[in-house]
């Protein structure tokens, strides 16, 4: 096993898996998981320096200093020689840029047949917009369903029981005021409406999708 002294901090070194070594206390150090990566203190002329392990590993035994180091296997922990790019921050941002994104999938649930299945809508599509208004609850259904994220159908569920509550107070209220009102009608389909969506969301057995 190779350890090899890293440059500026004589009193350390590192190996190409990733660990850091102290050769005053003659042991391997222990090395800090951070949501950016594993980071480590060194101490040097009394002073404690906060450092990224890969960083450390790469200059190294690269013996240059790149403006970004990424993982392959986008595990910010494995700080393996073999697992770390040196790259400059236009390359990253070139490379993020052209990632493919991962489309999330959504619960299509149809309001006659009762059918339910998981689809994935992008930009491109023609009903893109009007589905993803029912996604965000600015309507209740887009083209005859329901559609919602896996497991957040109860969010739906609630939406929908808000709007009865409210179209409940707004009768009440019309009644109160004119019992002979043509909007009360309107409200009554409403709230019948709600419900009915209610009790279909209700006969929809969620199930653990697996993407």
């Amino acid at each position: 096993m190779e350890i090899r002294q890293i440059p500026d901090y004589p009193n350390y070194g590192v190996t190409r898996d990733g660990r850091v070594w102290s050769y005053n206390r003659n042991k391997f150090m222990y090395c800090y998981s951070r949501k950016t990566g594993s980071v480590v203190f060194l101490s040097y002329e009394g002073i404690k320096f906060m450092k990224l392990v890969r960083r450390l590993v790469f200059e190294t035994f690269k013996g240059y200093s790149p403006e970004v180091i990424t993982h392959k296997d986008g595990n910010v922990l494995n700080n393996k020689l073999d697992n770390l790019i040196g790259m400059s921050r236009v390359e990253l941002n070139r490379r993020i840029c052209n990632r493919p994104r991962k489309v999330k999938p959504i619960c299509r649930l149809e309001i006659v047949t009762g059918k339910l299945d998981i689809i994935e809508v992008r930009k491109k599509d023609k009903d893109y917009m009007k589905i993803y208004q029912a996604i965000r609850r600015k309507s209740i259904t887009s083209g005859g369903c329901f559609y919602y994220y896996p497991g957040e159908k109860e969010e739906l569920v609630a939406e929908i029981e808000a709007h009865i509550r409210s179209n409940n107070l707004s009768l009440e209220s019309l009644r109160y005021r004119d019992e002979w009102s043509p909007f009360i009608p309107i409200i009554k389909n409403h709230i019948k409406k709600y419900q009915k969506y209610l009790k279909i969301l209700e006969e929809i057995e969620d199930k653990n999708y697996e993407f």
